[in-house]
């Protein structure tokens, strides 16, 4: 079977977020047998220009892609530079399938109608709310309802999308992006939330797939975490918060901030551990911060085996956060927020606490409680218990692969 592979963004150009999924699915197909091209934006590249490498034994495509980004709800639909050249690369290959990620950036949704006309048959796998929204799903929490199961409106409000995005508002983008969606054979969401919050906006003919990751095949050894911790300065005495990934208000920036000085104000020795891009600049909290920047994923690995708590308290609708498993995986508790799909991974009191971001202080309890107990989840596999490795992911999609092939054959 060849299988094309569509994403905005790939490794090694990026390699966070959806693209790292994309790219652990697209290596797991390949050592199951299937030949895999990949279909990526290299926005170094001049607009339309094709550069086809090597990576990692994939074939990738980059192509370039560049606008203003005010345009984005009229090119997420249409863009004919890249349109034009997919179109050239797919009447040089053959494809049975097409396994479409993140396209809303420069891809675009027309390059469904294009596989459809050329019989190629073509799933989605959703990883945010773009489809519906034209960035974080935020505007049916209510910040003022700090209950345990805050009710959210799913239903998409097009005033507030207006007043959020002015500029770049386009009146027709939703109703667009369903009339290309209906073409899929299957639109794959992550997490059950995440299918509830689409079919409430419309998209239907969905299945949910959650995400799955590598196993550790090798612990990080004494050595190269001692070596870490030398290089951070991470005292043995210190209560390690790890916050990682892209890092914004929507992914609880301010509430950490609070339940941090409350933590620091009761005397508890903690430092909170960033790994990406430092989010903010507080002289009050500059002793009490450890930034890393990114790291490579050895180091990742090492930043969450010397990490108390996890934290991902995002006051968005955080589909599945990949951070949320690779903790776990390293044994790792992890307190997250109740929007979004980390509420289908994480028992309360087993591996860590689902809280609402806005009660501050059931956010500081349930830290405080974690750090009292210590080792909460010591050497719990919960990673495999619930088989959210990526074998089992991608053998999901290769049953269902061969679902929709049987299905077309028998009519």
């Amino acid at each position: 079977m060849n299988i094309l592979v569509l994403s905005d963004k790939f490794p090694p150009l990026s390699s966070a977020g959806a693209e790292k999924i994309a790219w652990i699915i697209s290596t797991e197909y390949l050592k199951c047998g299937y030949s895999v091209s990949i279909i990526t934006i290299n926005d170094e590249l001049k607009n339309g220009e094709i550069k086809k490498v090597k990576y990692d034994g994939l074939t990738v495509y980059q192509i370039g892609s560049s606008y203003n980004r005010y345009l984005i709800a009229y090119v997420s639909l249409y863009n004919p530079w890249v349109l034009t050249a997919i179109k050239n690369i797919l009447s040089e290959n053959y494809f049975d399938f097409a396994h479409i990620h993140n396209i809303h950036t420069h891809i675009s949704y027309s390059v469904i109608t294009l596989l459809k006309s050329l019989k190629i048959k073509s799933i989605l796998t959703a990883h945010d709310a773009m489809s519906i929204e034209y960035g974080k799903f935020i505007q049916g929490i209510n910040p003022n309802d700090i209950s345990q199961n805050p009710k959210v409106n799913k239903k998409i409000n097009p005033f507030k999308s207006f007043m959020a995005n002015k500029r770049s508002y386009n009146p027709f983008r939703n109703m667009m992006i369903k009339y290309y969606l209906n073409k899929l054979e299957k639109i794959i969401t992550v997490s059950h939330e995440q299918e509830l919050l689409l079919n409430a906006n419309g998209i239907m003919n969905t299945i949910t797939i959650n995400n799955g990751i590598v196993p550790l095949s090798e612990k990080p050894s004494n050595q190269e975490i001692v070596k870490f911790k030398e290089q951070y300065n991470i005292k043995d005495n210190m209560k390690i918060l790890l916050w990682a990934g892209r890092l914004s208000d929507a992914k609880g920036g301010q509430q950490i901030i609070e339940v941090l000085k409350r933590l620091i104000s009761t005397g508890q020795n903690v430092k909170l551990l960033i790994v990406g891009k430092l989010y903010f600049v507080d002289n009050e909290l500059e002793e009490y911060i450890i930034c890393t920047n990114w790291l490579d994923e050895k180091n990742i690995q090492i930043a969450y085996l010397v990490s108390h708590i996890t934290l991902v308290p995002s006051i968005c609708y955080d589909m599945f956060p990949t951070v949320v498993l690779e903790s776990i995986r390293s044994s790792t508790p992890v307190i997250a927020g109740c929007f979004g799909g980390a509420k289908e991974v994480i028992t309360n009191g087993e591996n860590g606490y689902i809280i609402n971001p806005f009660n501050i202080n059931e956010f500081y309890d349930k830290i405080c409680i974690i750090l009292d107990k210590d080792n909460m989840i010591k050497e719990l596999d919960v990673f495999l218990k619930m088989e959210l490795t990526i074998e089992n992911c991608v053998n999901h999609y290769i049953n269902l692969f061969n679902k929709i092939d049987e299905d077309k054959h028998s009519q």
